[in-house]
């Protein structure tokens, strides 16, 4: 039992958040096109916006570390990373590593440290939407670097919504009127709470992984999306088997029960989230989401509390798998 302890004490240290040093205070340049060699840390500029409404929002500059394959090539294909409300976390490098043996350019992004935020246990912080605010920011860098071709998009969690969402025209017009669109995209056990018109034109591929046994996150508001839009053949949804959210992190090797966090389970139209024609986030009901107050008021609303985290190797293996085959029918 003891040393059952002492692992336990030893993973959690490896894992704990640590104060890191924004490099963009550094004067560090802020780059506006890309032809970088090598793996760099790279500022960038993005807009620091709760929804898709950008009028009187504020410009930041925060930062993504690009990493290259080992073997060089004349053209690369990108992949941008998006972590969850936990933040960017170790188990993540195992999906850099992946990715870069595999031959693809990883860009991971920090989107908490320019925002002074370590963890989000509220989940309200910041929006999904201000992911992929980051994560489109992102992809117009990229697309500046001459030997990067297609590029897809991954996040996990609340980082997951922005992969989702990128599947719909409606969501990209928005930004820079759609003249960037990721080319595929893969949410890993993401909040799928919010839905769209049955006749909405979908275009970026879309790969969304759910755990069949997640209770933060459940499936469930997934698996209603999927059928909603799975006509037009660029949607596909896997669930896996005996998967907890974060099944991928092997810091949750021997499983954590969190009384206070909300399981998301409850679908209503009090509870299902849209985007007004001004870029707005709302309630099917038609309840504004203008920030922090009003998400959090909703995530007390439609939840019950306590929910279960596991490691999964199985799930975790699988995910590599599907993951890479996704990306290479979709990019090559």
């Amino acid at each position: 039992m003891k040393i059952i302890w002492v692992l336990v004490l030893v993973t959690t240290a490896l894992n704990w958040p640590t104060s890191k040093t924004n490099p963009c205070l550094e004067k560090n340049k802020v780059y506006e096109t890309l032809n970088l060699k090598k793996n760099a840390t790279v500022c960038f500029n993005t807009i620091d916006s709760y929804d898709l409404d950008y009028k009187g929002k504020d410009a930041l500059t925060i930062y993504g570390k690009i990493t290259f394959p080992p073997i060089q090539k004349k053209k690369y294909d990108a992949v941008i990373l998006s972590h969850g409300s936990g933040g960017i976390r170790k188990y993540h490098n195992n999906y850099i590593k992946l990715l870069n043996n595999n031959g693809y350019v990883v860009f991971q992004i920090d989107h908490y440290l320019s925002r002074k935020i370590k963890y989000d246990k509220t989940f309200s912080k910041v929006s999904g939407i201000t992911f992929m605010n980051d994560a489109y920011k992102a992809l117009e860098l990229l697309k500046t670097h001459p030997e990067i071709n297609k590029i897809a998009y991954i996040g996990w969690s609340q980082g997951g919504v922005g992969p989702i969402l990128s599947h719909f025209s409606f969501v990209s017009d928005f930004i820079n009127n759609g003249k960037h669109i990721f080319d595929a995209s893969i949410a890993i056990y993401p909040y799928c709470g919010f839905t769209f018109p049955k006749d909405s034109i979908t275009q970026t591929p879309l790969l969304i992984l759910t755990g069949k046994d997640d209770d933060l996150t459940p499936e469930a508001a997934c698996i209603n999306l999927f059928d909603k839009f799975s006509k037009n053949k660029k949607i596909k949804h896997i669930s896996l088997e005996n998967a907890r959210h974060g099944y991928d992190n092997p810091f949750l090797y021997f499983g954590m029960t969190f009384d206070n966090l909300p399981s998301l389970h409850i679908i209503s139209n009090d509870c299902t989230l849209t985007i007004s024609e001004s870029g707005k986030i709302m309630t099917l009901s038609g309840k504004l989401i203008h920030g922090p107050k009003e998400s959090s008021a909703i995530l007390d609303e439609c939840s019950t509390k306590g929910v279960k985290v596991k490691y999964n190797s199985k799930a975790r293996e699988d995910t590599n798998e599907y993951i890479l085959d996704f990306l290479k029918e979709n990019l090559k």
